[in-house]
């Protein structure tokens, strides 16, 4: 049997996509040759590109038992476990890669995203600053770094960090605007109104990049969503005050970018005016903060509730990322097939009982704050028999966080009464087809009933 020829065959049909036949090939090797190094680990790479990803796990193992000093396999087995979610293998192969060759760039970069993934945020970032020491060119690994301090809420080291990605030579045009807009969300949130609009008019070509991947459709929406903000402020200005100077009380509102509209804005809260300090967990949803397993929305949402004053004024408002078309609640129960009532149930349980009990602990006191009404430019993507679940679902979510809220004694914002019209916005307060405008928070703690101290 000549095996170099048939591994290459096999190679060459495991490219062309033909998986049955590229397996038959390598399984005959196998049969002659059982401790073939090659064929089990070509046997796992296809495997896994069929979707068998179990067996593919159990043929990575075979061929690392056969050689163990074989990186790549370590590194790919790693990489597969982390799909299978089994964070503490996938964690022991990263590092028996790095362990074998510790001068591979890429390996360090996949290690510091699964560790960032983690919450191991330290760790996560040792691991792709190691990237820039071996190799300086790898340009992405900056904006993952600019995350990691953004989780940690480092602002400081996530601005200067973006400054120096802004300087290396290899960004491409959207990883240059993509820091823009990160420096230009902390210099809102930061009252640092000169700097945020220089960030917003330097990075305001990306709209015209020609792509319409996820990541860039939503940096183009944070991008209009602080225009519009600035835009707003500029016309407000007696609207707001500077955090750092005010002698205010602060309400601190810790949310997605749902948050950021009311940054720096006066409510009046148990007949007292208190300034609005937004803080920013990129990305999350009610779905990340119940999961059993630690991950970076739960430890950065940790970090946040930790290190604030005892005796706080909290508003949590998370939520909305889980109420959209194309992601989250709906998204989920039409692929399972799932009644969206039984699934908020749970959700919102778990919520309460995980995270609600979380900042309490840490003497804060909570106020919740629910989802708008969706916008009907949103909703009109979807069917009519689809229009009417998802409508239903989003006032059925914000009927049970009004309802827990009244069980535990939480004081609770009802956005989507004030944003309702027939299960749509009324178009009163949204500033953008996502978010509401910086009016809405002020209104909604004017409407907010006082709660009963037992």
């Amino acid at each position: 049997m000549n095996v170099k020829k048939n591994l290459h065959q096999a190679k060459v049909l495991y490219q062309l996509q033909d998986y049955d036949a590229a397996i038959k090939i390598v399984k005959k090797i196998v049969e002659n040759i059982p401790n073939c190094f090659a064929a089990h680990n070509l046997l796992a790479f296809i495997l896994q590109a069929k979707g068998q990803l179990p067996l593919a796990e159990s043929t990575f193992i075979t061929a690392l038992a056969i050689d163990d000093s074989a990186a790549d396999t370590f590194h790919q087995l790693a990489s597969l476990q982390k799909r299978l979610r089994k964070p503490v293998e996938a964690e022991k192969n990263y590092q028996r890669a790095i362990a074998i060759d510790n001068s591979r760039a890429g390996f360090f970069f996949d290690y510091g995203l699964f560790l960032g993934e983690q919450g191991k945020f330290e760790q996560a970032l040792a691991a792709h600053l190691q990237v820039l020491e071996i190799d300086n060119s790898q340009s992405e690994v900056y904006l993952h770094i600019f995350k990691h301090f953004m989780h940690m809420h480092r602002y400081q080291d996530a601005l200067e960090i973006a400054d120096i990605g802004l300087l290396c030579q290899n960004l491409t045009d959207f990883q240059l605007y993509e820091l823009l807009i990160g420096k230009a969300i902390l210099f809102w949130l930061f009252d640092n109104v000169d700097e945020a609009v220089q960030a917003i008019v330097l990075s305001d070509a990306i709209h015209a990049i020609e792509d319409n991947n996820i990541n860039l459709n939503n940096r183009r929406v944070f991008h209009t969503y602080i225009k519009s903000l600035l835009l707003y402020r500029q016309n407000n200005s007696s609207a707001y005050q500077d955090v750092q100077q005010s002698d205010l009380p602060l309400i601190y509102f810790i949310s997605e970018s749902h948050g950021f509209s009311t940054n720096g804005m006066t409510v009046t809260y148990q007949q007292q005016n208190h300034l609005v300090k937004s803080l920013f967990i990129w990305g999350t949803k009610i779905v990340h903060l119940i999961q059993e397993d630690m991950n970076q929305y739960q430890a950065s949402l940790t970090i946040l509730l930790k290190g604030l004053p005892t005796g706080s004024n909290v508003v949590l408002a998370f939520g909305e990322i889980d109420c959209r078309t194309n992601e989250g609640i709906f998204k989920y129960c039409n692929e399972q097939g799932l009644d969206f009532h039984a699934v908020v149930d749970g959700m919102v349980e778990k919520y309460f009982n995980k995270i609600i009990v979380q900042a309490k602990s840490n003497n804060l006191n909570i106020i919740l704050y629910g989802v708008p009404a969706p916008h009907a430019m949103l909703v009109e993507l979807l069917t009519k028999d689809q229009q009417n679940t998802f409508k239903q679902m989003i006032a059925y979510l914000n009927q049970q966080l009004a309802d827990y809220s009244d069980k535990e004694n939480i004081e609770f914002l009802d956005v989507y009464q004030l944003t309702n019209l027939d299960g749509l916005s009324n178009l009163e307060y949204h500033i953008d087809s996502t978010h509401v405008n910086p009016g809405a928070v002020p209104r909604l703690f004017e409407l907010l009933t006082p709660k009963v101290i037992n």
